[in-house]
Parts: structure tokens; sequence; C-alpha cells
């Protein structure tokens, strides 16, 4: 087929006038198409994105298909400066029958960040507040798998220690005092003891002001090194900026010694039948929490040691987390027949 010589040219002037528009807005703002990036993948793994209001803030979540009887409902909670996006690869997997919802957490992703008055010096204020979107959204009508990563696996920790709503739970690297000490927090210990009044300036792997810092971020939470280009990378500096002066005052809460052990002390106090997932080389926290897991959950039935991983499982080694998840939740279902 052969197009009409009138519409030939206007076309060609069309898709350049594209073209050169994206290229400007890759070079010139590299934010806006991370953004795009971000939501679309969102809504591609089948994910609607939500709002709710709760205590006068407005929370978003991502939420896949609808609770179904018989099917353990979903809810994943992200971890220290992550939102639900980093979910996508997990959601875009599940069957279509299981219902999921990925939440952003206060001062996260899209959803509002707490007043400077508000406190947030304990993760059980958080747990509280989790407890109360979980009200909103209607995942105490029945009993749901809760899963978490990093700060989100404490979090999640901590609710299922203070709620029988639980019928399965997932860890994965949670946030916690391990055993040994990770490369990340030993740095961070030497920087507390130094006595450095803001811990975050000590911390460019948490807080990236250049393109080259987001690139050793990704290198230090991942085994598998990935090449992003620089205008990319500037993108990701530029997306976590405006979030800053709220992850700042988090991250005091997170270095709290009185924080960094509450899992460790509520862990017994947890019923729900619990997988604990780690990334065997994960830098940031380290797996000898596994371990002292192990010993302290009185219901841990699963246990996966992912090789060739580091920190953040949901980007190094997606098709790992989604077997492990996957195979737990069918253990979950054995134990019910």
């Amino acid at each position: 087929m052969t197009l009409p010589s009138d519409l030939f040219y206007p076309l060609i002037a069309l898709a350049t006038m594209v073209t050169a528009a994206s290229l400007i807005i890759y070079l010139k703002y590299p934010v806006l198409l991370l953004q795009f990036y971000f939501r679309f993948s969102v809504l591609a793994s089948g994910m609607r994105i939500k709002y709710i209001k709760q205590d006068g803030y407005t929370i978003c979540y991502g939420e896949k298909g609808k609770p179904k009887k018989g099917v353990l409902s979903m809810l994943l909670v992200h971890g220290f400066t992550a939102d639900k996006f980093m979910w996508v690869p997990l959601v875009k997997s599940m069957k279509g029958d299981v219902h999921v919802i990925a939440i952003d957490l206060p001062g996260h992703g899209d959803s509002d960040t707490p007043a400077e008055h508000e406190d947030i010096r304990s993760h059980m204020t958080t747990v509280e507040k989790l407890h109360k979107f979980i009200q909103v959204v209607g995942l105490t009508d029945e009993p749901f798998h809760l899963v978490g990563m990093s700060v989100g696996g404490a979090l999640a920790g901590l609710y299922a220690s203070q709620h029988n709503s639980i019928k399965a739970l997932t860890l994965i690297c949670p946030a916690m005092q391990t055993p040994y000490e990770s490369p990340f927090w030993a740095n961070m210990k030497t920087a507390l003891d130094s006595g450095i009044e803001d811990i975050h300036d000590a911390c460019s792997l948490l807080f990236p002001q250049t393109s080259d810092e987001v690139q050793s971020m990704l290198d230090f939470v991942q085994y598998h090194k990935m090449f992003v280009p620089t205008q990319i990378l500037q993108g990701v500096v530029d997306v976590r900026k405006k979030y800053y002066p709220f992850y700042k005052r988090l991250f005091s809460t997170l270095v709290d010694p009185d924080n960094h052990c509450l899992l460790e002390s509520f862990a017994h106090k947890i019923k729900a039948p619990t997988q604990v997932i780690w990334g065997e080389n994960d830098q940031v926290i380290d797996v000898s929490g596994v371990s002292l897991l192990k010993e302290k959950l009185p219901n841990c039935i699963k246990v996966d040691i992912i090789p060739h991983c580091g920190h953040s499982i949901t980007t190094d080694r997606p098709g790992a987390l989604i077997k492990a998840i996957s195979g737990f939740r069918e253990m979950i279902m054995s134990l019910e027949n």
C-alpha cells in the first residue's frame, strides 16, 4: 500500500517532530521520561492507581484484581525511598485471580508526606497507619498474605506480631539488627560513632546527588551490575530530590537502635506461617539475619536464600523472587487442604 503524496510529507514532518521532542525530553527533562515510565509500568502490570483519604492525608496505592474466595489477597509493602513501582515484576507475574494491593507508604511515591510536627520516630507509628489503611481498603474482611521488603519487611513483621488477620507472611531481607554487620551498616556505625550530626550527609548511597552516585547506589544494591545512561541516572536524582527532606527525617528513625532491633524483639509473637527471603550477596542488610529469624520465628516454614543476588531482589533476581513467593503460596494452600 502506497501513501498518497499529499499525506507522505506531513507524516514525515510529524514523525520528525515527535522524534525531536522525545530527544529534547530525554536530554533536557529526563525526569518527565522517568515519571511517565514509572506510571506506565505500574498500569501495564495490571494495577489500577487509586487514592484514599486517611487522617487528612492522601494515600496512593496500586490494585490488581478483586478479592476471591479461596485465594489469598496480597498486600505489598515497599522499602525505604521506594514505592509501588518496585513491585511491578512480581505483580505482573501473578495469576489473574490473585488480588494484589501495593501501597505507597506516607512520604513515598504518590502518597502525602507527614507534616513536620508529626511524630515518625517509631516504626510502630507507621504500623498503626498501615492498619488503618488495611481497614479502609477492606483487607481485614478475610485473612491475607502480607509481603514486605527491607524496611517494609520490618513493618510487615511488626504488623503480623500485632494482628491475627495475617494468613501468610513473607519477609524479604527485612531491616533488622543482624548477627554480622553488612558493609552498609558498618559504614553507618562508623559515622554514628564519629558524632556526625546529619547522618544522611554521610550516606550518598541512599541520598545520591549526582548521576555517578546513583550508579554507585545501583551497583551496591544489586549483584548484577547494569549500565544506565547518564541522562536516566540524572532523572533518578531529579525524581528523588523532592522527597529528600522527608527521607532525611525518616532515616534518623531507621538508624535509631530501638527501631533497628524491633523486629527481633517482636518476632516470637508472629503466629502466621512465615517465609524469609534473602539475597545471598546483600550488602545492605546481611544475610546472617536468616539464622536469627529462623531461631526467633515460631512458624517459619520456608527460607529462600537467592544466590548471586543483592539487596534489591525485585530488580536483581525478579524471576527467583517470583518463584519463591509462588512456592510459598502453594505451601500455604496445601496446608489448608
